[in-house]
């Protein structure tokens, strides 16, 4: 290992632990991603090489991230992304609409607003496992399509009709 380590992660209980040995350079990568997906992990990692262990409930999704980071199956995938990252990022919304389990058409007839927040968040999210990236598209569009009451609707659901 290098001269500079990095601790990762923190104390988590567990009867099903698994333990990783990477030799790759994206370590710093890998801790930002398990950890917005919600997986307990600890380890650590330097330029070289990153050792963690984590809850073997995650398996699948573990295996998701490492190999969106490290396996040549994502290299297409992480090239578009920093080809397409900035105001390019509508590239996405076939994948997007994949996510989220709907047509590309429905989704290219929302709002353009709408397409650039969901398309953002997938860029920013990419990394995480899928149901990360799911739930993520989803709160997006919840907040942008959240629609508001008038006010006779707010009477009739507080019970003043």
């Amino acid at each position: 290992m290098s001269e500079y380590i990095y601790k990762v992660g923190n104390d988590y209980e567990s009867d099903n632990k698994e333990y990783v040995a990477l030799n790759t350079d994206k370590g710093q990568q890998i801790t930002v991603a398990l950890a917005a997906s919600g997986i307990p992990f600890k380890g650590r990692f330097d330029k070289e090489r990153m050792l963690f262990n984590y809850d073997g409930i995650y398996k699948e999704s573990v295996d998701e991230i490492i190999a969106k980071f490290t396996s040549d199956e994502y290299a297409e995938q992480r090239n578009e992304l920093a080809e397409h990252k900035g105001d390019d990022c509508l590239y996405f919304l076939p994948a997007v609409a994949k996510l989220l389990r709907m047509t590309e058409g429905t989704l290219r007839r929302r709002p353009l607003d709408i397409q650039l927040a969901v398309c953002k968040r997938y860029v920013d999210n990419w990394y995480c496992d899928t149901y990360t990236i799911q739930h993520e598209l989803k709160d997006a569009m919840m907040l942008i399509t959240k629609l508001e009451m008038t006010d006779s609707e707010k009477e009739k659901a507080v019970g003043k009709d």
